[in-house]
């Protein structure tokens, strides 16, 4: 017991450091800057950080949540992010085969950096989609081909109802409401949900009303790569742990 909460712990760890380098690459690519190069910095000042106001959460609690140079206020998104990271790594473990956990670590950090992007301009880059479609494959192929089979018919048939989604929303309203970046997540999740994808569906429209409702942007527009990714996430941990029979 003291071993696994241990363990538990050290990813946990691990997990908030990945979720803040993870968010971190989303919110630079948000503004057109490189993901992976160079040291860390205030986003309002440029002010380059050291060491000690990096720390994930521990940083921004002890600065107040403001940069410590120009005291402007820190982008709680990377606050956010850090701790999706260590749910991220620690929920990843569920799956009790490393490979698998690592597969999954890997979706989930593409997922943060995504939605950091999403949340920011409202666009999911497509190297970050294709990146979650790879490894949501390489998810359902560990598991045998006949899941990889049902994944590519979850996503097929996923793809096609939300463009005729679209296509009759754009119709009657002009708008069609849900953005492609959104169909392309969410059959790209698909591949990994295989027949539990309809209930993915279900629950990110929930959870984008209850967004919404709490939000309320004055455009009256959402990013809705958040709810994907929070019930992708939900639903496919479950899973991993054997606990939705529609993906066991």
């Amino acid at each position: 017991m003291t071993q696994t909460l241990a363990s538990l712990s050290l990813a946990g760890v691990a997990g908030l450091a990945l979720g803040s380098f993870a968010v971190t690459s989303g919110l630079r690519l948000s503004r057109g800057a490189s993901a992976m190069r160079g040291r860390s910095q205030c986003d309002t000042c440029g002010h380059q950080l050291g060491f000690a106001q990096t720390v994930p959460v521990v940083s921004y609690l002890r600065l107040s949540g403001a940069c410590a140079a120009c005291r402007a206020k820190i982008d709680p998104t990377h606050l956010a992010g850090e701790v999706a990271g260590a749910v991220v790594v620690v929920t990843a473990l569920f799956a009790q085969d490393l490979p698998r956990s690592l597969l999954l670590m890997g979706l989930g950090l593409t997922l943060i950096a995504a939605i950091a992007v999403d949340w920011k301009v409202r666009r999911l880059p497509d190297p970050l989609t294709l990146a979650c479609a790879a490894l949501c494959a390489a998810l359902a192929v560990l598991v045998s081909w006949q899941r990889l089979a049902e994944g590519l018919i979850a996503a097929t048939v996923t793809t096609l109802t939300l463009l005729a989604v679209r296509w009759l929303a754009a119709r009657r309203s002009g708008e069609p409401g849900l953005g492609l970046g959104d169909v392309k997540l969410l059959a790209a999740l698909a591949l990994w949900l295989g027949l539990a994808t309809p209930w993915l569906i279900a629950a990110a429209s929930l959870l984008g009303l209850l967004l919404m409702a709490i939000t309320r942007p004055k455009d009256g527009r959402l990013a809705f790569g958040p709810a994907i990714a929070v019930s992708a996430w939900t639903i496919g941990i479950i899973g991993e742990a054997g606990q939705w029979p529609m993906m066991m």
